[in-house]
């Protein structure tokens, strides 16, 4: 059962988590009932009175609150849920947020363009448009890190790639490729803002057809806003996530 803890806080317990290296994590916690939120929203999670914000990668319609956490140097609450368990308690807002949602379904072509954790609202567009796509709109989705253990939803989203080729395309990028981390990847290199000229030349993308959504790295961001935005003249839809 989800408690209600004051006028502005419910609380809720972590039901599952995976770690995926020593320092990112999946995490799923229970849902409140009637809590809603639109894909590419996030919530805003807390324990003992710190709050972050973390997007949501689970589809409205699943019964749980998936999140995606990366251990940040310094940060007070990234910290502390590495520490907790299944079963410990947390605190949730009452209410999603944020405006990094689809609202416009009339392009055909989505380039998202994100690195590490900023694949997750692409993750929930994705599980929700797969059940709920009525139009003919496919996800180009492209995803940059340093280390391919950072790529943790890599192995769904290629199979729903492969299973759904008309619907998906992912890409994913390895930033250090002679880190003994990355000794195993044989895929492709470089950071994702450059190769994402190459990949709207490759898939004749234009601006007439194609929205650019950015998410991660505010770097990246400003990078992917000057190149597609500014130079080529796509519209492009930011989150910058801050460390």
């Amino acid at each position: 059962m989800v408690n209600q803890t004051n006028k502005n806080l419910i609380e809720s317990k972590i039901i599952q988590r995976v770690d995926l290296s020593d320092c990112m994590l999946k995490l799923w916690i229970l849902k409140p009932e009637n809590y809603s939120f639109k894909p590419g929203q996030y919530c805003t999670i807390g324990v003992d009175g710190i709050e972050r914000a973390y997007s949501i990668a689970s589809s409205p319609d699943e019964n749980f609150l998936e999140l995606f956490v990366e251990l940040v140097e310094h940060g007070e609450l990234s910290s502390i849920i590495c520490e907790m368990k299944v079963g410990d308690k947390l605190t949730l807002r009452p209410k999603a947020k944020g405006l990094f949602q689809i609202k416009d379904t009339n392009y055909n072509n989505y380039l998202l363009i994100c690195t590490v954790t900023g694949i997750v609202p692409y993750v929930s567009y994705v599980r929700y448009f797969l059940n709920n796509n009525s139009s003919n709109m496919k996800f180009h989705i492209l995803q940059g890190s340093s280390y391919m253990d950072e790529l943790g939803y890599s192995e769904e989203l290629s199979t729903i790639s492969k299973d759904y080729p008309d619907f998906v395309t992912y890409q994913p990028t390895i930033s250090r490729p002679k880190d003994i981390r990355n000794e195993e990847w044989n895929g492709k290199t470089g950071r994702v803002n450059i190769i994402a000229e190459n990949y709207i030349n490759q898939k004749q993308l234009n601006i007439d057809n194609t929205i650019v959504y950015a998410c991660g790295n505010p770097d990246m961001i400003i990078d992917i806003k000057e190149k597609l935005g500014q130079n080529k003249g796509f519209k492009i839809l930011e989150e910058r996530f801050w460390k």
